[in-house]
């Protein structure tokens, strides 16, 4: 990992520690939040909205970036809002190599780096991009998500 990189993961990492839904969960194994992250990317790996839904809390904060160029992105809020988030996607790109590659763990909080390419179903223009997610771990559901990748790729792809 790149000196800026490893920052950015300490970073995060710190905001994460003194925010609300770390301080006020249930503190679960490192393990435990990890496999709940895995659980999310392996159901989405199948092509398994619900299985990922089932693994959200009712009141889920979920923010993808590069509203408004990317159709699906924003900030949703509970579960039916991030089924939209899903379904919008699939209409939008699809994704030919997705690979969560390191996962970096404090308490309830789960940071992965990844990587990813797809392609513009309008266009047929690919993209791809490294990527860092977000994730908070609350009774073993998934609480609070949000996504940092290349936006202006992923929309130079969609025009």
């Amino acid at each position: 990992m790149k000196n800026g990189q490893i920052k950015m993961v300490g970073f995060v990492l710190l905001i994460l520690s003194q925010t609300a839904f770390s301080q006020n969960s249930t503190q679960m194994t490192n393990q435990t939040a990890i496999s709940v992250v895995q659980q999310c990317y392996s159901e989405f790996g199948k092509g398994d909205v619900q299985g990922v839904l089932n693994l959200l809390t009712d009141d889920v904060s979920w923010t993808d970036p590069g509203y408004p160029e990317i159709p699906y992105a924003g900030k949703r809020q509970g579960k039916n809002e991030v089924m939209n988030f899903f379904i919008e996607m699939s209409k939008t790109i699809t994704f030919t190599r997705f690979e969560p590659q390191q996962f970096i763990n404090e308490g309830n909080n789960v940071v992965v780096k990844g990587f990813f390419t797809g392609k513009s179903n309008a266009t047929g223009k690919t993209f791809e991009s490294e990527w860092m997610m977000i994730w908070a771990i609350v009774d073993g559901k998934v609480k609070y998500y949000q996504a940092f990748i290349d936006t202006h790729k992923v929309a130079a792809a969609l025009k």
